[in-house]
């Protein structure tokens, strides 16, 4: 998956390039520590469907639970997995990426270290088996005009998650919806003055049926059984210019008039809209491009494809293909009982931490080139750019599970007892 970068112009539908502004084992424990240590990389062929599933597919599993995890680290800061790293559990009263405070600066202060990205999780809603999560990357070139992107985009996550915890149980909500809501009600918060942002959403119901809607160079990579199933592609305008919600005061506005260029405000049904069917022992991956920038979706399969292998959570049989373990209830919810392979988190907060370190350490790395200084390359023949991209990261790790087999196995534990 090749997309641009985070750091772009907010006004103009493109700019200069040099405007650089927005395993079950101690291992394992260790690896999730450091979190910037790269995962060995491997060659193998990239496998993909560029096709979603066709609506109540006859592989589609009849009751599922999301187990997810959200990792991130702010451009410049140190990546401590452990402190930045955290899980999504089902409330009633709130989830991942509510907004917390009554003043600006209360809510800036309760942020993750995420920089200008955001997410959120949360039940669509109460007593709901419905649920939807989110993650949104701030237009960095709205501080050359004094402007925090990082409002605007955890703004809308805020708001977007209080949508879906409020929503009226026999209403259906779709993703783009959401985000069209989200998006009106941080136009009406007089605390977020202007800014812009790309968003990926997506509300899955209990079937593991999920819709989901991607505006912009943030995005989604599906796997299955160590094969990419789907991916989504990147929105932009021009090189490093991708859709964006915006907000824009007038004064700014009036500005780009006299000087030229055209506002970017592309509305919420300019996204891409998908659905797919997401099976147990899938895993979805949801970044924003300081991910994307640093790593191919081969390199992103390769460091899950490791973390799930090197868990158990995916087994190698006869045939060489893969299998979705027995064990893999039991490592994303550790309440199923005592496991035999002692991860330092949730299986799903262990491969999002990894994604984030690989991400990181890619990004300051000046010998290895990510997607984005091959672009530079292309588009940019005699720039002399090489190595990875510095930006904020954000993984979101979903992996899905049959309830069924979550039953058999808190059974079987039961009958141990």
């Amino acid at each position: 998956m090749t997309t641009t970068g985070t750091v772009r112009a907010p006004i103009i539908f493109s700019r200069s390039l040099g405007f650089q502004s927005s395993h079950v084992n101690t291992h394992l424990q260790r690896n999730f520590q450091r979190g910037l240590v790269p995962s060995k990389t491997s060659i193998r062929p990239l496998h993909s469907s560029s096709h979603a599933d066709p609506p109540r597919a006859a592989s589609a599993i009849p009751h599922i639970s999301l187990h997810i995890s959200a990792s991130s680290s702010g451009k410049g800061n140190k990546y401590r997995p452990q402190a930045s790293t955290f899980d999504f559990h089902p409330s009633n009263v709130g989830g991942l990426g509510f907004q917390r405070g009554s003043t600006l600066q209360e809510k800036r202060s309760h942020r993750p270290d995420s920089g200008q990205d955001a997410y959120f999780a949360s039940r669509v809603g109460k007593d709901s088996n419905v649920t939807a999560f989110a993650i949104a990357d701030g237009v960095g070139g709205w501080t050359e005009h004094g402007v925090d992107p990082a409002d605007f985009s955890h703004g809308i996550c805020g708001y977007m998650a209080e949508t879906a915890l409020e929503w009226p149980l026999d209403e259906r909500l779709g993703p783009q919806q959401l985000l069209e809501i989200g998006y009106q009600k941080a136009i009406a918060d007089p605390t977020i003055r202007a800014g812009g942002t790309t968003a990926c959403v997506a509300v899955t119901d209990g079937d593991g049926r999920m819709r989901i809607a991607n505006l912009g160079d943030s995005g989604f990579l599906l796997l299955r059984l160590g094969a990419v199933h789907h991916y989504s592609n990147p929105q932009t305008h021009a090189f490093n210019t991708p859709y964006q919600l915006s907000i824009t005061p007038p004064e700014i506005l009036a500005r780009a008039m006299v000087f030229g260029g055209l506002p970017l405000n592309d509305k919420s049904d300019r996204a891409d809209l998908a659905e797919h069917m997401l099976r147990h022992g899938d895993v979805l991956v949801l970044a924003t491009d300081g991910v994307w920038d640093n790593l191919s979706s081969s390199d992103v399969l390769t460091v899950v494809s490791n973390q799930m292998r090197a868990t158990g959570a995916w087994l190698r049989n006869r045939d060489q293909g893969l299998s979705v373990s027995p064990v893999l209830p039991e490592l994303v919810d550790k309440s199923l009982g005592p496991q035999k392979h002692k991860l330092p988190g949730t299986l799903q907060s262990v491969v999002a931490a990894a994604i984030t370190g690989e991400a990181k350490a890619a990004s300051m790395n000046k010998k290895r080139d990510g997607p984005f200084a091959k672009e530079v390359q292309q588009a940019f023949p005699f720039d002399p750019w090489h190595g990875g991209k510095v930006d904020d990261i954000t993984v979101m790790v979903v992996i899905p599970i049959d309830e069924s087999k979550a039953g058999e196995k808190t059974s079987q534990l039961k009958a141990k007892l």
